[in-house]
């Protein structure tokens, strides 16, 4: 019986030579991205939160309001401001409560009135000394406006308040803001900060910039870009799911440049 040598399988990894993948699913490496309108955005979060504001952050799913919080965060001292960050799956006024009080090291009940206090309570000691606590929750159109009205209204148990908002969320939680219902919370969010899609240089940018962060050159035929922003509408994360998959279209035809022919391939399979 004739055995047969199969080649061993070669990783998108050793294959491309990177150190990490330039466009992961999740939130990419750092040093993250930073596009033409990040700065003056940075500067009015930061200025609203030195100001104990709340904040409301809304951009169209995938247009970066992740790394938009990262990069906030990482700029906040943390001697003047102690955030506590959520993601809204699955959250409801407990959970909320429950993480708040834990991470800033609160008593806390399993009750939802005497959790509620507690919490006050607890941010009263805070506010006497120490930094601003400040609630960054990102994907705020998955938790029940009731819940994050509860917590504004806990804020507001003092002046300034004892808790600052920066909530983050797609076109779905701008219109449920504008609802009547929810004026008083909408109201209080006096900062409002928008993300745009990537322009064409700026989808440039940003695919130079995963490249280099990765550890590799930029691998993408330059005459491929527009198909590529043009397909993603400047999401910076379509872009990247576009480019993760023409990298392992690449390796199947062994090919270390994402040329036309393997973007346009990738675009027909999504439809593009």
């Amino acid at each position: 019986m004739s055995t047969a040598t199969l080649a061993t399988p070669v990783s998108l990894k050793a294959f491309f030579g990177f150190a990490y993948h330039p466009f992961p699913p999740s939130c990419p490496p750092e040093p993250l991205f930073r596009w033409a309108s990040t700065e003056a955005a940075l500067k009015a979060a930061k200025d609203a939160i030195a100001s104990r504001l709340h904040v409301l952050v809304t951009a169209p799913a995938g247009s970066g309001k992740s790394s938009f919080l990262s990069l906030l965060v990482s700029e906040l001292n943390p001697r003047d401001v102690r955030t506590v960050r959520l993601t809204g799956q699955g959250l409801g006024l407990m959970e909320i409560v429950q993480k708040v009080a834990d991470d800033l090291g609160l008593e806390m009940s399993f009750r939802k009135t005497s959790a509620v206090k507690l919490l006050a309570a607890g941010l009263k000691k805070l506010s006497r000394s120490g930094p601003f606590p400040v609630l960054v929750l990102d994907e705020a159109q998955n938790v029940p406006t009731f819940a994050i009205d509860q917590l504004r209204l806990v804020a507001e148990e003092a002046t300034p308040p004892l808790i600052g908002m920066v909530l983050s969320g797609d076109e779905t939680f701008r219109r449920v803001l504008s609802k009547q219902s929810n004026a008083p919370l909408s109201g209080r969010l006096a900062v409002r900060i928008r993300l745009n899609p990537l322009v064409a240089p700026e989808t440039e940018a940003f695919i130079a910039h995963s490249f280099k962060t990765a550890g590799m050159q930029n691998i993408l035929a330059p005459t491929a870009l527009g198909a590529i922003h043009a397909a993603s509408g400047g999401s910076p994360r379509e872009v990247g799911a576009i480019l993760s998959r023409s990298m392992v279209l690449a390796l199947e035809k062994q090919s270390r440049l994402l040329s036309d022919e393997i973007v346009q391939e990738v675009l027909d399979e999504r439809g593009k």
